[in-house]
């Protein structure tokens, strides 16, 4: 799927950060396994992350499945747009959601709050320059803190970047 080598020189290490990964998704999803490859450091500071989100205090952690969703369909992520629809799907969210997320992120399932962040997040990745102050006033003001605004904007930033870093190494036709 990745055109990378094998990691030979950290397979102990691997084999102990691949347990972890099993434990959150019941399977070692391949992008990870790209990441070991390419070094054990890169999968560990990912499962950190992972696990930060995937055990957020205040936000509903489907709302970062559905802001991956909307960015890899908007970039065209072939990998990314299969992984997140398969986890959506796992959890119970119709195509008809997620098609109506994917084609505006106002429609994601949550309540206004959230609703307010994963919009607020995809354009601070979209149109940066157009965020304001009022804009993280608005946000606050619904109770979401300084870190949970930028949790958010971070992770809708990181698919951007990892989805360029996926698409160079995969393999095409």
């Amino acid at each position: 799927m990745f055109m990378v080598q094998k990691n030979v020189a950290q397979e102990e290490r691997l084999e102990k950060l691949y347990k972890k990964i099993k434990v959150v998704y019941g399977t070692v999803p391949p992008q990870m396994i790209f990441l070991g490859n390419i070094e054990a450091d890169y999968l560990e500071a990912f499962l950190v992350t992972i696990l930060r989100i995937a055990k957020h205090p205040h936000i509903d952690p489907n709302l970062f499945t559905f802001l991956r969703l909307h960015i890899a369909f908007k970039e065209s992520y072939a990998y990314c747009k299969m992984f997140n629809t398969k986890m959506l799907d796992s959890k119970g969210y119709t195509k008809v959601l997620q098609d109506e997320v994917i084609a505006n992120i106002s429609n994601v399932p949550f309540d206004e709050k959230h609703k307010a962040l994963a919009e607020f997040a995809i354009k601070s990745i979209y149109q940066s320059s157009h965020c304001v102050q009022s804009d993280f006033d608005l946000l606050y003001a619904m109770g979401w803190s300084q870190k949970d605004v930028f949790d958010a904007i971070e992770h809708s930033a990181t698919l951007l970047k990892n989805g360029r870093i996926l698409t160079t190494y995969s393999q095409k036709a």
